[in-house]
């Protein structure tokens, strides 16, 4: 606002130095060219006044384009962090379930290899023990199908919010392109 303020107070100052500093011998000279020149200097007048009022309609455009634009870029930014971390967590779910779908037949693989060679076992205290690690590695073996579920369920909800953020910040880069090209002008 003070560039505006500026810009109209030296075109008043430029209007009032003007208005002072014409000859005011060719007015004194006679009454009949007094009158042509009080128009003269009225149409000058509104003239200058017309510029300084579109002057300061443009200076107030500029300026509503300017945080406009501002303000679109910050939200672009966000919208754009945002995207990216939901992008890195769903990445890291997909992982997470690449590890735990190839774990699984390892697992089953362990458990047939420790029950078979728990045909081969007589002293019982092995047995005993041998027995406790394949009810453990049952258990463990039937946590990882609901796991595996919640981080599917997970990765679907991440796919959600990754496709809407994105849609928000693809609405985001189209309002940012349609500022630009109206602040091009024609």
């Amino acid at each position: 606002m003070s560039l505006m303020k500026g810009l109209t107070l030296g075109f008043l100052l430029c209007l009032v130095a003007l208005c002072f500093i014409s000859p005011s011998e060719t007015l004194a000279q006679s009454n009949k060219s007094a009158e042509p020149v009080q128009g003269d200097r009225d149409q000058t007048l509104k003239q200058l006044l017309v510029e300084v009022h579109e002057l300061r309609m443009a200076v107030q455009r500029a300026t509503f384009g300017n945080t406009r634009f501002q303000m679109l870029i910050e939200r672009v930014r966000v919208e754009q962090t945002h995207v990216d971390v939901f992008r890195r967590d769903r990445e890291s779910m997909r992982s997470q379930i690449s590890e735990m779908q190839s774990a699984k037949p390892r697992m089953e693989q362990q458990i047939k290899e420790a029950e078979d060679g728990l045909d081969r076992v007589t002293d019982p205290n092995v047995r005993a023990d041998m027995e406790s690690r394949i009810k453990t590695m049952k258990a463990e073996f039937g946590r990882i199908a609901p796991e595996e579920e919640r981080l599917l369920n997970r990765e679907a909800a991440l796919d959600i919010e990754l496709q809407t953020s994105q849609a928000k910040l693809n609405e985001l880069n189209n309002q940012l392109d349609a500022l630009i090209s109206e602040l091009k002008g024609p």
